[in-house]
């Protein structure tokens, strides 16, 4: 049994965690794609070809015929889970590990900047910058959501490729189904035959959501002023989340949501950093994009000279609802004593409403 296997096999012990054939089947590749890594950096510190031939020799198994893999499945399915496993236990200092959008957005700022020095091919001088000091790449959340990346993320791949980078990505999309509904989708389609013929394709996905399943049995709204409650809510959160030192920033036109708890789609935020902020609904639309779960902490109680909050409120609730965010509430009041203003009472209906069927197991599943 391989290392990443032992691994797994203890990470499912300690933290009572259920057994994923898939899981275990994708570990398995991404090991052999770890020996080829390690493999490829020991030849290169043999200086001599009679050393090479004799390190080569020695290593008769088939080198990892790809560039890297792509990790595809349902949200909630582990993909991150194991893409860590992987980075974690791959000791070489030559790696990265970065969410894609965050990725996307350095990308572009490095653009900008090259394109202000008159340089022909930005794209080509960052990718040469990058494979300078990173032979591994892990992307977490691969998603395409505008045009912009559509149409470079193809050049961006291919020259990293090229550059001998070893790209490792996880995503709840197959190759085939990204930026499905995009502009100018048949400009895109060369990508996906890149993905597929360069990247070792894997699905994770047993049909088992694992942040639902832990959910179903917990509570998810939660009192401030109850000491055990407020336990609890920390406690789920320390269950679902990755710990990640990063703050994720969500960029919306002019306009920054800097995210400073958020890892694999789970997010902890404050009602004042949400609701107290100028946000507009393209704002939580674009939220939901990224965040699966949501931690909401601190709703206060709304009073009837707070009408602005209380819209802001209401619309974010109807987004997720609407998203299907999974919500995890603390709050100072009870859900029915939120607002206790008058000129939105009947609008807040709905929230109450909805926030009460998203405590439900039905709601859940």
């Amino acid at each position: 049994m391989s290392d990443l296997e032992v691994l797994y096999e203890n990470l499912v012990k300690e933290k009572n965690l259920d057994y994923d054939e898939s899981q275990h089947n994708a570990l398995k590749v991404l090991n052999n794609l770890k020996t080829h890594i390690l493999k490829s950096f020991s030849t290169k510190k043999i200086r001599t070809l009679f050393g090479k031939l004799i390190f080569l020799k020695h290593f008769q198994q088939k080198s990892f015929f790809h560039n890297g893999i792509y990790l595809y499945g349902g949200v909630g399915t582990g993909k991150t889970m194991i893409m860590n496993l992987f980075f974690q236990n791959l000791n070489i200092t030559e790696k990265q590990r970065v969410h894609f959008h965050e990725f996307m957005h350095d990308f572009h700022q490095k653009t900008k900047k090259i394109r202000t020095k008159k340089n022909k091919d930005p794209i080509k001088t960052i990718c040469s910058e990058i494979a300078k000091d990173i032979k591994v790449l892990c992307f977490d959340e691969f998603q395409i959501v505008d045009i912009t990346d559509a149409m470079i993320v193809g050049r961006l791949f291919d020259e990293l490729i090229k550059k001998k980078v070893t790209i490792i990505t996880t995503s709840n999309f197959k190759p085939r189904e990204l930026y499905g509904e995009g502009l100018n989708r048949e400009l895109f389609i060369p990508f996906i035959e890149l993905i597929e013929n360069k990247l070792k394709i894997l699905e994770v996905d047993n049909k088992v959501d694992y942040r639902k399943k832990k959910l179903i049995i917990e509570s998810r709204f939660f009192l401030k002023n109850k000491k055990n409650e407020l336990t609890r809510f920390d406690e789920l959160w320390e269950k679902l989340y990755e710990h990640n030192d990063s703050i994720f920033v969500i960029n919306y036109q002019s306009r920054e949501l800097k995210l400073n708890k958020f890892s694999n789609g789970i997010c902890r935020i404050s009602f004042k950093e949400l609701c107290e902020n100028p946000l507009s609904t393209a704002d939580y639309l674009n939220l939901c994009n990224y965040v699966k779960v949501l931690f909401l902490e601190n709703i206060p109680e709304i009073s009837k000279s707070q009408n602005d909050l209380a819209r802001r409120f209401i619309n974010l609730i109807d987004i997720i609802y609407e998203g299907k965010v999974q919500l995890i509430c603390l709050s100072y009041m009870k859900i029915d004593d939120i607002y206790n203003g008058t000129k939105l009472k009947k609008e807040f209906k709905r929230t109450i409403s909805r926030l009460n069927e998203m405590q439900t197991n039905d709601w859940i599943n």
